[in-house]
């Protein structure tokens, strides 16, 4: 008999059979109040008659973490894997893969895609919106390419902002504490003629992580400064246009990101001087726009045509003056680079590593014999592939080059990675109900997208985009729900897509229903990995430089690769028990991803190909329980088990993971809220923490109060934060909050 482990379903259907009798018991005769959610099939629905598991994170759980960035809210998601790179560059993933890219998941802002066609990635610090705007969060936790096209591979976050009528008056906000934390927020409200709106404006900044592994300063800082403005115009009766613009400004410290071929090792050479004297930074000054339009018009109360279009721009730029040995000029070592991007990294260990680089007989053996040396001298790379004997010659003129050069200064040069990302989008969607047991949405999209960069992509690259979705929703009985969408899909540079999902739902009550899900889902490779020509431009090049300017390194994109494909199954229950003020999800699921981009995105040994593989099988469960008027309980967990033919795509993945809030409102209008969150494994390290907020309201008058809140945040592990540079010098974090409301 196999084992029940191979067929994660069996113990979930165990569970959802064995509910307690009292729970049905509890449920309301008639109609009752629901959360609807908008993001799964673009069909206003309950959470029963989803085709998959949502998380909705509402306005009071936002408030309740405390959260000053989106990923630490996300952190509520079963499921869900946060991780960070710097202390300014979070990344999210559902169910986990590479540490550093979130290549897989859409993230929406009130529809508006916010996923970087450049570098396949979400900048969550610079999205020019602000946490106090935010009226709620709904996450589709599974592959929707259905609804959203490409990208939504493994799940869609959709952020949606609070209203304008909503929005009135004025807040004042300001938070400080330690870890440098100083933010200002201000918004006001606004009508004129037939139009309400929500200016914010708001400030940003922080330290980031205060040392790395080996007590050094941790140089990641952010500092943001952005505005939003949100509103909508009632044209007619049945038309209402709602528009919205917003643009950020800020700057996020790093290190130096050039990687010295010809690392200094002896201070008694000028070179190895000077370039320990070397501390260039190249700071990330960064700035977005956009606008948004939304039009609506309810031809009936059964119809509804929609047109929404957007415009936005992302710059980062990157800019310093690198310093190095003059063999990344040497066309010896570019002819090294054209045999195999291996042997400069090679030689790289060999340069830097101390009286082994000198030693020709040696060197040369494990060049050519690398079967024979796994590993020689200190931090050198794993054998490998051999370099041909003929090719020797060239290693030579290399290592004679860099020692000819050490009594002098080194080559130096201006260089940036620059990149500007600029995305149009113009889409119209079309609801009908068709009758009273039948109802759909349809409609289509045009996009262009364009990255440019003289460093990474040699100019400029872009794309179109032509999308054809629809859904369907059909309700053959009251005890079955029928549903069925596609999106198909023309990308210019990956070429055509069809992506299908089918899902049954059957109804023990009204507001309880057990639910299959079959989908199909892809995710087209981004520029950078298709498109990349990356090398540095040596501008102002100074030093002992003969010959070229052309620097050794190229990372050129094979410009074929295929879409990544996924196949996923789920089974689930979601329930609402209207009398106990509970609600509860559960979910089992068994996904395969083929055809897997894993390679990081970097210059050296950049070898992109579709040969990889996940596997991801395992159950996830949310609680949601109003027990009295003034305590909530929320719970959650997931347990993921994966296979993953690339390291890389193996490290952000906890197999158990969870969190655990309790919400109070004391008498005399104080909140409080204590949040645990925890993951067995990301990055190999664990974490854990305990997040705690106490917040008091102060009514000034009868149009204005005074809210003071203070948000502790204690590690209970002793690990880097996903790297193990990524140090705190206290597992304390707190800080204070004053908002002024009138």
């Amino acid at each position: 008999m196999a084992s029940p482990l191979r067929y994660p379903f069996f113990p979930l259907l165990c569970l959802v059979a064995s509910m307690p009798a009292f729970a049905v018991d509890g449920l309301s005769s008639g109609d009752s109040e629901l959360p609807s959610v908008l993001s799964a099939t673009r069909l206003k629905q309950s959470p029963a008659e989803v085709p998959g598991s949502m998380t909705v994170l509402d306005r009071d759980l936002i408030r309740a973490t405390g959260a000053r960035d989106i990923p630490e809210i996300l952190r509520l998601v079963p499921g869900m894997m946060v991780g960070y790179l710097y202390g300014h560059r979070g990344n999210v993933n559902y169910h986990g893969t590479n540490t550093t890219e979130a290549r897989r998941m859409q993230v929406l802002v009130d529809g508006r895609s916010v996923y970087r066609p450049g570098l396949a990635t979400v900048d969550w610090t610079d999205i020019p919106l602000a946490i106090e705007d935010i009226e709620r969060i709904e996450v589709f936790r599974g592959p929707n390419t259905a609804t959203y096209g490409a990208n939504a591979l493994m799940g869609v976050i959709n952020i949606i902002s609070t209203r304008p009528e909503l929005a009135q008056g004025t807040r004042l906000k300001v938070t400080q504490g330690n870890r440098g934390v100083k933010d200002l927020y201000a918004s006001q409200g606004l009508e004129f003629g037939n139009s309400l709106a929500r200016l914010s404006v708001f400030g940003k900044e922080d330290t980031g992580f205060d040392i790395d592994e080996d007590g050094n300063d941790f140089r990641d800082g952010r500092r943001l400064n952005a505005f939003n403005m949100l509103g909508d115009t009632t044209l007619s009766a049945n038309q209402t246009l709602s528009w919205q613009f917003g643009a950020k400004e800020g700057t996020n410290q790093r290190a130096n990101d050039y990687t010295v071929l010809a690392e200094p090792t002896d201070n008694s050479f000028t070179y190895d001087r000077m370039m320990n004297e070397h501390q260039a930074n190249s700071d990330i000054e960064s700035s977005d726009y956009f606008a948004q339009l939304h039009w609506k018009n309810d031809l009936s109360p059964t119809h509804r045509l929609e047109i929404k279009t957007y415009a936005q721009h992302m710059e980062r730029l990157s800019q310093w003056r690198a310093c190095d040995s003059p063999v990344v000029f040497s066309p010896a070592l570019r002819a090294l680079a054209d045999i195999g991007e291996v042997y400069p990294r090679r030689i790289n260990y060999i340069l830097r590593n101390r009286g082994f680089w000198g030693d020709r007989e040696l060197r040369n053996e494990y060049l050519t014999r690398p079967e024979d040396h796994p590993y020689i001298g200190d931090d050198l790379p794993p054998g490998g592939d051999a370099l041909p004997v003929e090719y020797l010659p060239l290693v030579d003129a290399v290592v004679a080059e860099h020692a000819a050069a050490r009594d002098g200064e080194p080559a130096c040069w201006d260089l940036n990675e620059n990149l500007r990302e600029t995305r149009y989008e113009v889409e119209v969607q079309n609801t009908m109900q068709l009758a009273d047991n039948l109802r759909t949405v349809f409609g289509g999209s045009l996009r262009y997208d364009e990255a440019q960069s003289d460093t990474l992509f040699g100019g400029r690259v872009n794309n179109h985009i032509g999308q054809m979705f629809g859904n369907l929703e059909y309700r053959p009985h009251h005890r079955w729900l029928l549903h069925a969408g596609a999106m198909a899909e023309d990308d210019k540079l990956s070429g055509f897509s069809v992506s299908p999902r089918v899902a049954a739902h059957f109804f023990i009550y009204p507001t309880h229903s057990l639910r299959a899900v079959y989908s199909e889902a892809v995710r087209s490779p981004d520029m950078y990995e298709n498109n990349a020509h990356w090398t540095y431009t040596a501008n102002n090049l100074s030093g002992p430089v003969s010959g070229s300017d052309q620097y050794y390194a190229l990372a050129q994109a094979p410009g074929n690769l295929k879409q990544e494909r996924m196949r996923s199954h789920e089974i689930g229950y979601n329930g609402y028990f209207h009398n106990l003020g509970l609600s509860i999800d559960i979910k089992g699921f068994y996904d395969e991803i083929e055809d897997m981009i894993s390679q990081p995105l970097q210059l050296w040994n950049f070898e992109p190909n579709n040969d990889n593989f996940s596997r991801f099988t395992g159950a996830e469960t949310q609680i949601d329980w109003t027990i009295t008027r003034s305590d909530r309980l929320r719970l959650t967990y997931a347990y993921v088990d994966f296979i993953a033919t690339s390291r890389l795509d193996q490290r952000l993945t906890a197999r158990n993971s969870g969190s655990a809030a309790w919400l109070r409102q004391w008498p005399g209008k104080i909140e409080s809220s204590l949040i645990y969150y925890g993951a067995d494994m990301l990055n190999e390290r664990r974490f854990e923490r305990l997040d705690s907020r106490i917040a008091k309201r102060f009514d000034l008058s009868n149009s204005s109060n005074l809210n003071l809140a203070l948000t502790w945040q204690y590690r209970l592990d002793d690990e880097g934060l996903t790297w193990p540079e990524n140090q705190f010098n206290s597992p304390s974090h707190y800080y204070l909050s004053a908002e002024l409301n009138f």
